[in-house]
């Protein structure tokens, strides 16, 4: 070979590898490729993209999935899921990417391969993703009131049980805990609240979410974090009420419900409806049993015997 020669072929070389690794994701966000099964909410839409071949589509720009080869045509095979046009299942179509709606719950797999039809030639071999359509998560208090303690009492264990058919390794939960502090009568009714009420005694936010191992427990589908309360102290001789309260994360939007979002909800939801999500479109998913309530009681003093006086009539 020519040393001419080799040196095109070293810089052509260097180039697709160049090109390849700038494109190595698309649309900025879509950066797993289908060596990795996919988890997705239940009910969201979303799509999957296929990367086109560069020989056919050498302006192609990633960032925007734009200039796509104008002879370059996708088949998209799947089953048990709904495409929006103009895709349809085993059809070729100018568009490599594929939009499925609410799907439910169920493992699915998409397999897709790309033509061209300026030379006729497609290829015969197939690229495939799983998908995994989850439940939305559940998040629950799972430690029961206790309302007749006697006296102060130490710290608590507090116990989340959180559900969602999530691998381990992409377990992770935004939401808070609030305080309350009470004291209340015999009768339960509210006399006053003790100090100021702590919005985030627990706060895992949807920037920095609880995970497992580091502070959830359990395992896929059952996950578990335990947190302990405040030294449960009566207040002014009068019964205390301690109630903790899950809430949506900090960081939550504020017209979010109360609920808890995990990393697979948000990212579902983040890819709702176009390719780039909607800003505000996060969705929380309620909580089932959202509060326990602790009461520190002052211990009963026992009053003196009253009798009818010896001297009464004396």
């Amino acid at each position: 070979m020519k040393r001419s020669t080799f040196l095109k072929l070293a810089f052509v070389m260097v180039a697709i590898f160049t090109f390849t690794e700038m494109n190595a994701q698309i649309l900025v966000d879509y950066a797993e490729t289908n060596a990795t099964a996919m988890y997705q909410t239940t009910g969201r839409t979303f799509r999957l993209y296929a990367l086109p071949d560069l020989n056919y589509s050498p302006s192609y720009v990633a960032a925007t999935n734009a200039n796509l080869g104008p002879n370059s045509e996708w088949r998209f095979v799947f089953a048990g899921l709904t495409a929006t046009a103009p895709v349809v299942t085993n059809t070729y179509v100018a568009q490599n990417f594929v939009e499925f709606t609410t799907p439910a719950v169920g493992v699915y797999t998409v397999d897709v391969n790309e033509r061209n039809t300026l030379i006729g030639c497609a290829d015969a071999s197939v690229e495939s993703q799983t998908i995994n359509v989850v439940a939305a998560p559940t998040a629950t208090v799972s430690t029961a009131d206790v309302t007749n303690y006697c006296g102060d009492q130490a710290a608590q264990a507090i116990s989340l049980a959180f559900v969602e058919n999530a691998p381990n390794a992409n377990a992770a939960f935004a939401f808070a805990v609030s305080e309350l502090v009470e004291e209340i009568d015999g009768a339960d009714g509210f006399i006053a609240t003790v100090g100021v009420p702590n919005a985030t005694f627990v706060d895992f936010t949807l920037a920095a979410k609880a995970k497992f191992p580091a502070n959830l427990g359990g395992g896929t589908p059952n996950f578990t974090y335990s947190f302990n309360s405040s030294a449960l102290v009566i207040s002014n001789n009068n019964r205390t009420r301690y109630t903790y309260t899950l809430l949506k994360a900090s960081d939550a939007p504020g017209a979010l419900a109360q609920g808890i979002v995990s990393a697979i909800s948000q990212k579902s939801d983040y890819e709702y409806g176009t390719p780039k999500g909607n800003a505000n479109g996060i969705i929380s998913y309620a909580f089932t049993d959202n509060q326990v309530i602790f009461i520190v009681n002052p211990t009963p003093v026992t009053g003196p015997i009253y009798h009818i006086s010896n001297t009464f009539n004396y």
